[in-house]
């Protein structure tokens, strides 16, 4: 037998907003150094960097692409979206908050089985 039930959300705290952000952006930032890692492994067994250096080298500088430099940036870069997206978490709750109180929570309507 299944019973329809209403489920309204009206007040996400951010304390809650922080953490959900928090996990899920070192989750992310884990995801995203695991895929760096791969592809550059991949673009090196291709040759790509090899090319690139030797470019680079032709223009006057030095090797300059190592696994140590893009992972390095890569880890900067993620590490800065980890952070955005764990400020940004309890502001948007604040937010939705503020809106909740003027325009009403959203509204879910669950089946659920007995």
């Amino acid at each position: 037998m299944h019973t329809l039930r209403k489920v309204a959300i009206h007040r996400i705290s951010p304390l809650s907003a922080f953490r959900t952000g928090l996990a899920l952006s070192l989750a992310g930032l884990a995801a995203w150094i695991l895929c760096v890692i791969i592809l550059y492994f991949a673009l090196d067994s291709a040759g790509i960097w090899a090319k690139l250096n030797e470019v680079i080298g032709g223009a006057g500088g030095d090797e300059i692409v190592t696994f140590g430099t893009v992972l390095s940036i890569a880890s900067l870069l993620g590490s800065l979206a980890a952070i955005v997206t764990t400020v940004l978490a309890p502001l948007i709750a604040v937010i939705y908050n503020g809106l909740v109180e003027l325009f009403g929570g959203i509204t879910l309507h669950v089946d659920m089985l007995d």
